[in-house]
Formats: structure tokens, sequence, C-alpha cells
């Protein structure tokens, strides 16, 4: 409400800007009647919950958010992890072509520096988001001179030829790499 005010003193308050706060208030109301119908109190409420709560309905639950913060800065609330931002994605899904010619750019042009050009060819190899390749470490990569296999899954994806170079290329560059924690970093 503070903050309603504060937009409403400078300017007349839109149609959005109203709407958007009743939907606020809204969603922490249907949170509170929510978590007591799970029979806890906010002072109660864990991770779990925040989860369950969030899972129905993301986007209808995003309003919330504001009040959940609010009630863990003053301390209503034990501090918890909420969701993060949605990203929007395109409608469309790449097309094969247009996945090729990304991926022959990024095996060829060595503009960009290696390591992004090693996430960029794994995530269109493998569809996969850019968090599950964030986490691997040099152990789940797997060199046997002939192969080389990514561990993402049992059992291991072999790369093929071209992105093999780019992998080994970048196992290579990792040794001169400095890093704040420790040069043993994996």
């Amino acid at each position: 409400m503070r903050r309603l005010r504060a937009k409403a003193e400078k300017a007349p308050l839109g149609r959005s800007q109203t709407n958007h706060t009743k939907q606020e208030v809204t969603q922490a109301g249907a949170f509170l009647a929510w978590l007591a119908g799970q029979g806890r109190a906010t002072g109660q409420c864990q991770q779990a919950d925040i989860h369950a709560w969030h899972a129905e309905n993301l986007a209808t639950r995003r309003p919330s958010q504001s009040f959940l913060r609010w009630c863990m800065k003053t301390g209503r609330m034990p501090r918890l992890t909420l969701p993060p931002t949605v990203i929007t994605q395109d409608s469309e899904p790449l097309h094969q072509h247009r996945r090729l010619a990304i991926l022959r750019r990024v095996l060829n042009d060595d503009s960009p520096p290696l390591r992004a050009r090693v996430a960029a060819a794994l995530v269109l190899l493998y569809a996969q988001t850019v968090s599950r390749f964030v986490r691997l470490t040099i152990d789940d990569v797997t060199d046997d001179e002939t192969t080389v296999t990514v561990h993402l899954v049992n059992p291991a994806s072999p790369l093929s030829e071209p992105d093999t170079d780019l992998m080994r290329a970048y196992i290579q560059s990792r040794q001169h790499l400095p890093y704040a924690s420790s040069r043993s970093s994996q």
C-alpha cells in the first residue's frame, strides 16, 4: 500500500497498477487461507509449502510473492526460497535446420569464448536447460582417447567428432584459467 500511495501522489494510478495491487492482496489472502488449510500458521511455513503453493499455477501465485517477501523480512515467516521469475520462451521450437546452422556456427566461429561455445554446443545437442550444464564438473566428462562422453544421465552420452574437438580444447584450456577459489576447481 505504501508503494501504491507513493505512486498515486506523483500521478493518477493506471488500471494495471490498481489491478496488480488487487491481485497481490487477493493472492496474499489466498495463501494465508491455503496455509491454514494445511494446518500451519505463517511462522510454521516450510519450503515444501512454498513449492506446493506455487506448483498449482505459478503465474497466478506470483503476485503473492511480495507478501511472502514481506513476511520473511519482518520475521513473521522463516526465510525460504521463492521460485525464480518465469522466463518466457519462444512459442515455436527451434527447427532442426536452424539448430544445426547455429551449431555449425558455434563449432566454426572461434571469436566467442571457448567456454560459451562449449555451453552452446551442449544446449543445442542435448536440448537441456543451461542450468543442467552449469552443474557439470570436469569429472562428468570422460575422454578415452577415442570417444568423449558427457555424463548427463546414465549411460553417459557420446559427443560427435566436431563437438569432441571443442570439448577437448576446452578441457585443455582450463589448465590456464585463473580460478578464484583454487586451481583444482572442478
